[in-house]
């Protein structure tokens, strides 16, 4: 319905039966036999309450959906933090991402001694261990920002660090995982490196874990190092 202003003169020339619809349009419950001079009253009453809302509501612009900014779904690249997460996929299977800071990345390139940049994974044998028992550097590109690693087999905690290293062998870690815990699995896991000859369940060998070792050994071998 259209709320129009109502004026005393204007409803005064309606009969009775149109100021009784005209209220129920209005949804004013009007009881038996009421004067019409009261139903104008309520009609007034009424009309002003609609003037006044509608002078006192905020006026927005409404922009054609050309002009509305695309929201394509898709994170940035980069949220300018240092900073580096693990997913454990399984326990010898990590996915590894990260991000460095514009301010990180100025320093290190403008250092005139930066030489690459590497992922360092650590294992340890309790939690609140300082040192490792072991680790290694797995080279990256600067403008890489993930990387998934294979863990080696009967650790009991890793970490990963995202470091600089420069030209006088120094380095830099930019920043670091808590400790990780990881899972016990089946003996057979732990000799399970390419160029062995182990005998895998059937159902492993469906799953296609020799290929798999292969592949990651020829792209990634560092993981697999003694």
């Amino acid at each position: 319905m259209e709320n129009k202003v109502l004026s005393l003169s204007y409803l005064e020339t309606l009969s009775s039966a149109d100021l009784i619809a005209l209220a129920d349009d209005y949804g004013i419950d009007l009881p038996d036999n009421l004067n019409r001079r009261f139903i104008i009253g309520e009609l007034l009453d009424v009309s002003s309450e609609f003037e006044q809302a509608s002078e006192s509501e905020p006026i927005f612009e409404i922009t054609s959906q050309e002009e509305e900014p695309e929201d394509n779904g898709e994170l940035p690249e980069s949220f300018n933090e240092t900073c580096i997460s693990v997913i454990l996929r399984n326990p010898v299977w990590a996915f590894v991402y990260w991000d460095i800071s514009e301010a990180a990345l100025k320093k290190i390139e403008e250092s005139g001694r930066f030489k690459n940049l590497v992922l360092r994974i650590s294992y340890f044998e309790k939690e609140e261990d300082l040192n490792p028992i072991k680790y290694y550097d797995l080279q990256v590109p600067l403008d890489l920002r993930q990387q998934y690693v294979l863990l080696e087999a009967g650790k009991n905690f890793f970490r990963v660090d995202l470091v600089a290293v420069f030209i006088d062998n120094s380095s830099d870690s930019l920043t670091l995982t808590p400790k990780i815990h990881l899972p016990k699995i089946p003996a057979i896991f732990s000799k399970a490196i390419p160029g062995s000859e182990e005998k895998f369940p059937k159902i492993l060998e469906i799953s296609g874990i020799k290929n798999l070792l292969k592949t990651h050994y020829e792209k990634y071998r560092q993981s697999f190092e003694e």
